[in-house]
């Protein structure tokens, strides 16, 4: 009898031709017992030239390898069969692998249709040792996975009730499926959005007779916490499985021994999405109202038992089965920013800082235009690698407004090495690190401002003496003279009512100021701020909201007295009720104190008396539930603080020499100048360093010298008064170098 052959495996074995068009693929050899060790095939195949196979997408979890696989020689093993393979004659290899990914493929192996069908997994396939060929191979991973018959997403084993999820995911599928809804689509590319046709026809038979039957399905396992369980897996956090979710038509969630289609999961995420709706839609609770048992079941499930949002899958998925072309801009805004403090989307977690940005590439419209090239190497920092993707961004689309997402405090994206250590930050102030929690642009409606008419969609670099260096045409518009407090979203924070009231004290006393500094006429149109006083008066609303207000999808856009006037007054008034009725419970209070004093003088021979201690006022049960039931309607959508959230951290600020009112970032400060930059349609605040920068040649621009063209990025900003182009004459005249460091 031959004795096996063992040792350990090594990619020199089997080789790839060339990493940038070949690829390896695995076999998992049947076995007649799921116990015995896993045996497996590994060869390598033009990637023009591939046989048929599937596509494994999956979490490595703890990247340490505890358990290993028998990699059979190609060319000396004999063909495995049904029957299991010929270890007898066999020459093997042992390649460790993670804990998941032995799960992963023990499961697979008992699927009947996976046997003997190759596989494309990475952490067998790539030499993750070797960075060269890992570069190599990322950039054929949109090749990859497009072009697998199918893509199987492995998320584990069978826990907490994931077999119930999988049934409640067939039975809601077959429900929309069955309904002249959406079944007539099911034949097409087309990626179905139910929730847009719920919204829009809540009102008709057919939407309320298939939620009446959905409903019942999903809420109990909402209320006992397994689809949040479910979307819970290390699987939906990784910034990897964007892509390799996104990118084949055919993609299946395997858990255990079940299986479903994306869209199936897809259907009841967006059945997710509408239950808030039933909260702050008066149509959805009117159309149900002679179904109290639906309502019913929908006030059950707090808000907290909802599945985090999943945009950064399923939106994006749905984009690309529509047609729709995303740049790599867009993905990144997608997967690490966050609207407002209301939106709780998962955080996105990678192994390596730069796999924030390569993990995207693949479905990246603008990818090949970018040139961004995966680089692992040792010699070349993250820091560096976000900066490149930047630049490549800017100059690719022609503007700047990837510097809305420069926000502070950065964090160090540079990857510890093996003991642990970190290299200092060295990221440029200008260039966004797309960490977690990243906040979306006040500016998140389209074709709303354009503050630097028609220079607002050309940035023109100019050449610098580093990549760190960004050099850009713009004007100074003013300084900084007095900011405000910084704006908390925070409804939960006590004595609310009074911190709101003090925060429109400030902008209402900058707003003075502002007249005091710009009360006369001139001749010149850069200098009139407001064309009269009401409109000079609207700032004071307009500022908080940064001129945008949004009431549902049809109303969406710049803030109008209108709208706008009407829900901040009932702001203000019920804030100043609320101080009101704070200083009845404090003379209340004072009242009590003075009167358990009188009584103590007259009872202090009692040691009972003085031991009693006088109970604090309460507010009447008629005032409370107003209170409370005002503050609800207060945060509603629609309402001023919903439309507030997004401005959350920005403080107000007003201008030395002109007297401009506007937002700026938190931590802005006196002294900060608010800028126009070429290239985009809103302003920024810098902090000037002193330092002079030489810049390309400027014959060709009317620029204005200035003692620093240097300067540190603070952030975004809102400046009211010149959002239309109305300092584009002063932009064309004045424009000068700035060099962000």
């Amino acid at each position: 009898m031959a004795t096996i052959e063992e040792g350990q495996f090594s990619y020199n074995s089997v080789p790839l031709p060339d990493a940038s068009t070949h690829v390896r693929l695995l076999e998992i050899c049947p076995a007649s017992d799921n116990e015995d060790g896993l045996y497996c095939k590994l060869y390598a195949a033009p990637i023009a030239d591939l046989p048929s196979y599937s596509a494994v997408s999956y979490a490595w979890g703890d990247n340490t390898k505890t358990h290993s696989i028998w990699i059979v020689n190609y060319d000396r093993a004999p063909t495995s069969t049904e029957e299991g393979l010929d270890k007898e004659n066999g020459h093997t290899c042992l390649l460790p692998i993670t804990s998941s990914l032995d799960t992963c493929l023990r499961q697979f192996r008992t699927y009947k249709e996976l046997r003997l069908t190759p596989l494309w997994i990475d952490q067998v396939c790539i030499n993750q040792d070797d960075d060269e060929e890992k570069s190599c191979q990322i950039q054929l991973m949109k090749q990859i996975y497009s072009s697998a018959k199918e893509v199987y997403v492995w998320l584990g084993l069978d826990a907490d009730g994931s077999d119930e999820v999988f049934q409640a995911f067939r039975q809601v599928g077959e429900c929309m499926w069955d309904s002249d809804l959406f079944g007539k689509y099911r034949a097409t590319k087309w990626f179905p959005a139910p929730r847009a046709i719920f919204y829009n026809r809540i009102d008709t038979p057919e939407v309320q007779e298939l939620l009446q039957k959905v409903v019942p399905i999903v809420v109990p396992l909402l209320r006992e916490k397994k689809f949040l369980a479910w979307y819970k897996r290390n699987w939906f956090s990784r910034i990897w499985t964007i892509q390799e979710f996104c990118l084949n038509q055919y993609t299946f969630f395997v858990c255990g021994d079940r299986a479903v289609l994306d869209e199936v999961v897809l259907l009841v995420w967006e059945v997710f999405l509408i239950l808030p709706d039933f909260h702050h839609d008066t149509r959805f609770r009117n159309a149900f109202k002679d179904h109290p048992e639906i309502l019913s079941l929908v006030d059950s499930v707090p808000a907290t038992l909802l599945p985090p949002p999943m945009q950064h899958l399923f939106e994006t998925k749905g984009s690309l089965k529509r047609g729709k072309c995303t740049s790599l801009r867009e993905l990144l805004v997608q997967v690490s920013t966050r609207l407002d403090l209301g939106d709780h989307r998962v955080d996105i977690l990678s192994s390596k800082y730069r796999d924030r940005v390569y993990g995207l590439l693949g479905l990246a419209a603008d990818a090949e235009e970018l040139d961004i090239r995966p680089d692992y190497s040792k010699s070349t920092t993250t820091a560096e690698v976000l900066t490149q993707t930047a630049r490549s961004i800017i100059k690719t689309e022609g503007t700047v407004s990837i510097l809305r997402f420069s926000q502070f405090p950065k964090h160090n994206v540079e990857d510890p090495d093996e003991v642990g250590y970190c290299l200092p930050e060295q990221l440029p102030s200008w260039v966004p690190d797309w960490a977690n929690g990243t906040q979306y642009s006040y500016q998140f409606l389209d074709n709303v401002f354009s503050a630097c008419g028609r220079f607002s969609s050309t940035a023109d670099l100019i050449p610098t003496s580093s990549p760190s260096i960004l050099g850009l045409w713009g004007l100074v518009v003013d300084k900084i003279e007095a900011v405000g407090l910084p704006w908390r979203a925070d409804w939960g924070l006590k004595a609310y009512h009074r911190y709101i009231l003090q925060y429109f004290a400030i902008v209402k006393d900058m707003k003075r100021r502002s007249a005091e500094k710009n009360s006369f006429s001139s001749d010149d149109d850069d200098d009139i701020l407001y064309p009269s006083p009401s409109r000079r008066n609207q700032a004071l609303w307009r500022l908080a909201l940064g001129d945008c207000y949004v009431n549902g999808p049809q109303k969406r856009g710049r803030a109008t007295a209108d709208d706008v006037v009407p829900v901040f007054m009932k702001l203000i008034d019920h804030c100043n009720f609320c101080c009101s009725v704070d200083e009845k419970l404090q003379q209340q209070q004072q009242q009590s104190k003075t009167g358990s004093g009188n009584n103590n003088n007259n009872n202090n021979n009692n040691d009972n008396n003085n031991n009693v201690v006088p109970s604090p006022p309460e507010l009447d049960q008629e005032t409370l539930d107003f209170m409370v039931d005002r503050w609800d309607e207060l945060q509603s959508k629609g309402s001023y603080l919903n439309n507030m959230m997004h401005m959350d951290g920005k403080r107000p600020y007003l201008t030395a020499q002109k007297g401009y009112l506007g937002m700026a970032p938190k931590h802005a400060q006196p002294g900060d100048v608010v800028v126009l930059l070429c290239g985009d349609t809103i302003p920024y605040v810098l902090r000037p360093t002193g330092h002079e920068e030489d810049g390309g040649d400027d014959d060709d621009h009317n620029s204005t010298s200035s003692s620093s063209n240097t300067y540190t990025f603070v952030g975004e900003a809102y400046c009211d008064g010149i959002m239309d182009g109305e300092l584009e004459g002063r932009l064309e005249r004045e424009r000068h170098e700035f060099f962000l460091v």
